[in-house]
């Protein structure tokens, strides 16, 4: 083909198909300005349609048209990271960078490199030309000075953060930035010269007096401190804080009826979160167990915590202590309802009910109450134990039982587990089953081996059986041990003594009976009458006979001897 036909042929394939040509890699000169700008125009009209890999391809031709295109680096920088070409995307970017060194466009983004790279120190460099350039541009300051942070430059950081405040003015932003790196690197008191600046650029804002005041009270300077509290006072009476404040500050300075009352205030502040009041409660009350004023001051505070919140449980449960504690049984039940009538959860209002109705011997109501704790708490082995005690009371020996040994297979106590063991003995007693009241019995002193109660009835029951006397002997003389004084101990030891045959020395401790009681029992006189007998006084034996019948509490052969003037056993 001669020349004129080749270029007659090139003609017509740039007339049928101009853009097809354009963006061939076919022969072309080394710099084509015109199929650079063609390429450049359809990569951006591509990448805002996000057809990313599209807008590269025209991206890359329009650099192959350009090879110093940056603006073309520039867009194939980002999209290259976009797609998972980070590397390639940053040496575009770094190159992009070399031939325009002046534009901050391409120094931003490559400073954005180094960061996903964590490489803060470049990032740094170029953020330092651009700070030299354009030194009050605030999202520079901001960028700049997060890298800095990461690089623990706290001085810098500080030192930008007064430009970026010169900008833009006191700010809390900038000042809590300060305040936590001064506190960090231990400057304390730049951390005050922030806080009083602040507040006095806000002079009216009570958070920042607030904060202006715990500087204060830090540095000891604690007059300063009440100083700010009362204009925070006088500025916003309902501040949700200011009364917690001002009560430590007075309970600090000794002035405890001040403190009171802000204590009080505190609680009928209604812009207060209510767990923060119970959390002052509990301060308030933390090292008040032997004042005298303790009593009147929760009963004030829980009659505050009722008209503030008459909807918690709270306020019922304090006034209904207090009232326990005065023994006024009725009234802490009435408001122990109260609580619980507000949270039927708190574990603390049932279980003081609980015992408020032991105190009060209703029964019924110990009964219910205690059925219901139990759906509540069914793994709290002391409300078994309290709805145990009220079927007994019931004579429901046998369901007594089937909760007793329930509430006692749930307790993890010791002495707990002796107690349940205790009152299964008594029931088991109650059903004349002496076998199993003595195991029971005998479960107790495993684990609690001077546990007085058991041991003097164990004794006793023992005695009454005539079994075991020696042993009944040796409980019995342990209660009087621990507890000398004790008439029924005395009665038992001196009963054992009895049925052991040293009738001159059960005398002796029956006798001491009568000297510790002047008002003895129907039973301790007629076992004194039978020791009498037994010694050949049977005049003194029927004196004494005639008493106990007098009294009760006797043995059902009382008339009998009395008649016969004999002694039945």
């Amino acid at each position: 083909m001669n020349k004129v036909g080749f270029i007659f042929i090139l003609l017509s394939m740039l007339m049928t198909n101009p853009t097809k040509v354009f963006c061939q890699d076919t022969i072309q000169p080394k710099v084509n300005l015109s199929l650079n700008a063609e390429c450049f125009s359809k990569g951006l009209e591509n990448k805002y349609n996000e057809n990313y890999n599209v807008a590269i391809d025209y991206f890359e031709k329009a650099l192959g048209a350009f090879p110093e295109d940056h603006a073309s680096m520039y867009e194939l920088s980002a999209l290259y990271a976009t797609t998972g070409l980070s590397e390639k995307g940053f040496d575009m970017i770094k190159k992009a960078v070399e031939l325009d060194s002046n534009n901050k466009w391409y120094k931003i983004r490559l400073a954005d490199f180094y960061k996903q790279k964590l490489d803060y120190d470049s990032f740094i460099k170029i953020y330092d030309e651009l700070l030299a350039a354009d030194p009050n541009n605030l999202e520079y300051l901001e960028v700049y000075i997060d890298a800095l942070l990461h690089l623990e430059r706290y001085e810098q950081v500080t030192e930008k953060l007064d430009v970026y405040e010169e900008n833009i003015g006191v700010n809390e932003y900038i000042s809590l930035q300060k305040i936590e790196i001064y506190n960090y690197i231990g400057k304390k008191d730049k951390i005050l010269h922030e806080i009083e600046k602040l507040s006095n650029a806000y002079p009216y804002e009570t958070r920042y007096l607030s904060m202006l005041a715990e500087a204060y009270m830090q540095s000891k300077r604690e007059k300063d401190a009440y100083q700010i509290y009362l204009k925070i006072k006088q500025l916003n009476p309902e501040d949700p804080y200011i009364n917690i404040s001002l009560l430590e500050y007075y309970k600090n300075q000794g002035e405890l009826d001040k403190a009171f009352e802000e204590f009080i205030l505190s609680i009928k502040n209604k812009n207060l979160d209510y767990n923060t009041k119970s959390q002052i409660y509990e301060f308030w009350f933390s090292d008040k167990s032997n004042d005298d004023d303790a009593a009147k001051e929760a009963k004030e505070a829980g009659e505050a915590f009722i008209e503030t919140h008459p909807d918690r449980e709270l306020g019922y449960y304090v006034v209904g202590t207090v009232y326990f504690n005065d023994e006024i049984y009725d009234k802490a039940q009435k408001y122990y309802l109260d609580a619980i009538a507000r949270d039927s959860s708190s574990f603390i209002s049932w279980y003081q009910l609980v015992f408020t109705e032991v105190e009060l011997n209703e029964v019924d109501s110990l009964y219910k109450h205690t059925s219901t704790a139990m759906r509540f708490y069914p793994e709290q082995p002391i409300f078994y134990m309290f709805n145990g005690l009220s079927l007994i009371d019931m004579k429901r020996y046998e369901e007594a039982i089937k909760v007793l040994e329930k509430g006692r297979f749930m307790s993890a106590d010791k002495k707990l587990t002796s107690s349940f063991d205790t009152y299964i003995a008594d029931v088991y007693h109650e059903l004349g089953d002496k076998k199993k009241m003595y195991e029971y019995y005998d479960r107790v002193l495993k684990n609690d081996p001077e546990n007085v109660y058991v041991l003097n009835n164990y004794a006793y029951f023992l005695s009454l059986d005539n079994e075991r006397l020696e042993d009944a002997l040796k409980m019995s003389a342990i209660t009087i041990e621990k507890d000398p004084k004790n008439v029924t101990y005395l009665d038992t030891y001196a009963w054992v003594l009895y049925k052991l045959g040293r009738y001159k020395e059960a005398k002796k401790w029956m006798e001491k009976v009568f000297s510790y009681d002047k008002n003895p029992q129907g039973v301790n006189y007629e076992h004194y009458g039978d020791i009498l007998y037994q010694l050949g006084d049977v005049k003194k034996a029927v004196q004494n006979w005639k008493k106990a019948k007098k009294l009760g509490d006797t043995s059902e052969l009382i008339d009998q001897k009395i008649k016969d003037e004999k002694l039945y056993e």
